[in-house]
């Protein structure tokens, strides 16, 4: 069975405590599915468009004919978007015919996977960097390398894009076993009637946060549950997973990792795993917050969006910190035959093209392009500054014993910041539970 856990969501703490994390077979798509509502595009959009061709960056000097089939778990409120990036690439590719279907999210590697046995897959799969491994082991998948353009693939998110990469299946980091077309990740939101300027440094985030806690104004209330403080590690020239699929934080960039958690207690109060801080940040009590992307509109809407800002990390001694990013992936089938292949790669293109990751930011998601230019004057700054701060991200592991590592470390950690554990202990404690779990 093809299950993965996936961590979506500020709403998600308490799915991510320690016994849930182990559970398989859920996930939850960047793009929300309604399990209930199974949305279907008009038949405007899957029918070939009957627009004439238009003259534009995008040429359309040979005639390209073929179906592409689609498989996806979009919901509702972002399906319009899809609806219009399709018939956009249509006014290019008038020849190209869409076949469009919803299936709820958790059941959808299965229906690919069956529908592969039987040699009726669809073209592409839209769904989370989380299947990519395990979609091109099973041959489900076909590997995008030869197929994207170079300089296309130089304006992604460089972390959704290492992501669709994995290592264990790219020697030299050759297989594209994906296409990252939306991300989401872990961000540091500013509330600027509270603190004014970014911090250059940390040493700067403790001093602005320290002189900006008065009453109940606090100046930082800083997430260091693993999800949220994980990349840091990264960030500091570190790493949770070492070449050998083992631990890799056991070290002195681990120990470095340990000691920045701890000094988010010099800028405020730290939290761990509960909403108290996105609460309180709502309210407008709150200088920094570290918190999801999917949290931004919410957070904009209920302090005003000119008087909230999203800052690049801060350095920290020789390194810096970081956050955690996922990646949504375009999936193209094996089976694709070489007619309709040409016809997908070009829509696959075309949805990565600024034109289309500028849609994708209007209604919402975060797109893996940096070089969009999206339109709404409300969020469209915020989604621009998100942008930026994710391109210093981190792809969040895709090994298939992350929840054993998130599970063992957050128990690690809350040992550490509430009963005084050593920091080498701590580490020590947490690579012996892990290999305890992951080795025969």
């Amino acid at each position: 069975m093809l299950g993965w856990a996936r961590l979506s969501g500020r709403w998600m703490r308490g799915i991510l405590s320690a016994s849930l994390l182990l559970f398989s077979g859920v996930s939850c798509s960047l793009l929300r599915p309604n399990a209930e509502i199974a949305p279907e595009l008009t038949e405007s959009v899957i029918r070939t468009a009957t627009a004439p061709a238009i003259q534009t960056v995008f040429p359309t000097e040979e005639i390209v004919r073929g179906v592409i089939s689609i498989r996806h778990s979009w919901d509702e409120t972002r399906l319009p978007t899809l609806a219009a990036i399709i018939k956009t690439f249509q006014t290019y590719y008038p020849d190209v015919m869409f076949d469009v279907l919803y299936i709820p999210v958790d059941t959808l590697p299965d229906r690919f996977a069956l529908e592969s046995s039987e040699g009726l897959a669809p073209t592409l799969v839209f769904g989370p960097a989380e299947w990519g491994p395990e979609f091109y082991q099973s041959g489900l998948v076909s590997d995008l390398s030869g197929d994207i353009a170079q300089t296309k693939l130089d304006m992604l998110n460089p972390a959704a894009l290492d992501a669709a990469r994995p290592s264990q299946f790219s020697a030299g980091n050759e297989a594209l076993i994906g296409l990252p077309y939306a991300i989401q990740g872990v961000l540091l939101y500013r509330n600027k009637t509270i603190i004014t300027i970014p911090p250059n440094t940390f040493e700067d985030m403790v001093t602005l946060a320290q002189t900006s806690t008065q009453g109940k104004t606090v100046g930082a209330y800083l997430e260091r549950s693993f999800y949220y403080s994980g990349a840091h590690l990264y960030g500091l020239g570190g790493q949770l997973i070492d070449a050998n699929n083992l631990p890799g934080f056991n070290n002195d960039r681990g120990m470095v990792w340990l000691e920045l958690l701890k000094d988010l207690e010099l800028a405020g109060p730290s939290n761990y795993f509960n909403d108290d801080d996105l609460e309180r940040f709502k309210l407008g009590e709150i200088g920094w917050i570290i918190d999801g992307s999917w949290n931004l509109r919410r957070l904009a809407d209920a302090i005003g969006p000119e008087n909230l800002a999203i800052d690049p990390w801060p350095t920290y001694q020789d390194g810096r910190m970081s956050g955690f990013i996922q990646a949504e992936n375009a999936y193209l089938s094996a089976q694709v035959d070489e007619a309709n292949r040409r016809a997908a790669i070009l829509f696959l293109e075309f949805l990565i093209s600024p034109q289309s990751q500028s849609m994708l930011a209007d209604s919402g998601s975060f797109p893996s392009n940096l070089t969009f230019n999206p339109t709404d004057p409300v969020y469209g700054p915020l989604v621009l500054q998100a942008a930026e701060a994710l391109a210093s991200g981190v792809a969040y592991p895709l090994d298939p014993n992350i929840a054993i590592y998130n599970l063992n470390f957050d128990l690690a950690l809350r040992s550490y910041f509430e009963q005084n554990l050593p920091p080498e202990q701590a580490l020590q404690t947490a690579q012996d539970a892990i290999l305890k779990e992951i080795q025969p």
